[in-house]
């Protein structure tokens, strides 16, 4: 709220020398907006909070002059601040609560935000940003149409594996093939499989739960209409130590009740894995192989 008064403060410290020249603000300005805004400058909550402050704590007319605040804003703030008396500190003071009541006063528009800002500036200190979350090192592994699938640099070997669930279906065991001389071929210890392996034994099996989330009408129908009773083996082709890579992502009925879910690993670390729609064409070829044999029998299939 604008006050009379303030045309009469302002010329009679114009009259007495306290101002020279125009003022920098009109007496109407608007300094501040809402959020924080003035012109193409933008405050934050803690500057704007900071200069509150340091106005409630007294400041006269010259020591905010002093720190920078052109007169006119200067002056006519202690005025309203200080009351009808003059005095800071007694019974008729006003305590500023937002920077609204402090640009609310005449002469006290953008520049003076400014030069306000600036003298309150170390008072300020802004929170430390949260960090942002790290990103799911697995996360392509979640992406059920994605094959090819890589990691962050510097993604840790897991340690240890932990069996997926699904409804209606499940993924068991570890099993690795390493193809280059001396490998083990195969080992069904977690442990054994080289650390890219391991990385990638545990991207088939996130990849397995993602897909089983909302698994295909046809491995639905496999698994109801077949001998097979949705049983999975999780399996390796590990080429990280091979001269080439040579492994392809697919799936292999091994025995009727078991198909073999499998994966690769490439020299760089990569893998190959199962998509979505691999697992529909395989059970679409394994559907054809039970209803071609007549007695649900489904071993051999693959896509």
């Amino acid at each position: 709220m604008r006050h009379g008064i303030w045309g009469l403060v302002a010329v009679m410290a114009c009259g007495d020398g306290g101002m020279a020249g125009p003022p920098p603000d009109g007496a109407d300005d608007v300094g501040v907006s809402l959020g924080g805004k003035t012109d193409d400058v933008s405050y934050s909550e803690c500057q704007l909070a900071s200069v509150v402050e340091w106005v409630n704590e007294g400041p006269s007319a010259d020591e905010m002059h002093e720190a920078g605040v052109h007169r006119w804003a200067a002056d006519n703030i202690e005025a309203e601040r200080d009351g009808a008396d003059g005095i800071f500190g007694t019974g008729d003071d006003v305590v500023f609560t937002d920077i609204a009541e402090i640009d609310d006063i005449p002469y006290v528009g953008p520049v003076a935000i400014s030069q306000l800002v600036d003298a309150a500036e170390g008072r300020c200190v802004e929170p430390e940003p949260e960090p942002e979350p790290p990103a799911d090192p697995y996360a392509e592994a979640l992406d059920v149409t994605l094959e090819h699938v890589t990691f962050p640099e510097g993604t840790p070997a897991p340690e240890s594996y932990a069996y997926p669930r699904a409804e209606g279906f499940g993924l068991g065991g570890t099993e690795f093939w390493q193809k280059w001389p001396g490998g083990l071929n195969p080992t069904y210890s977690f442990s054994a499989g080289t650390d890219v392996g391991r990385r990638c034994m545990v991207a088939s099996a996130l990849r397995f739960e993602a897909i089983m989330a909302d698994p295909p009408d046809e491995l639905v129908r496999l698994r109801d209409e077949t001998r097979w009773s949705g049983r999975f083996f999780n399996w390796n082709d590990d080429y990280s130590m091979a001269s080439w890579d040579g492994g392809q992502a697919t799936l292999w009925a091994w025995r009727t009740g078991l198909i073999k879910w499998i994966s690769a690993t490439n020299r760089d670390g990569s893998c190959e894995l199962p998509t979505y729609e691999i697992v529909r064409a395989a059970a679409q070829s394994c559907l054809a192989m039970a209803e071609r044999n007549g007695d649900g029998e489904i071993q051999g299939c693959e896509p």
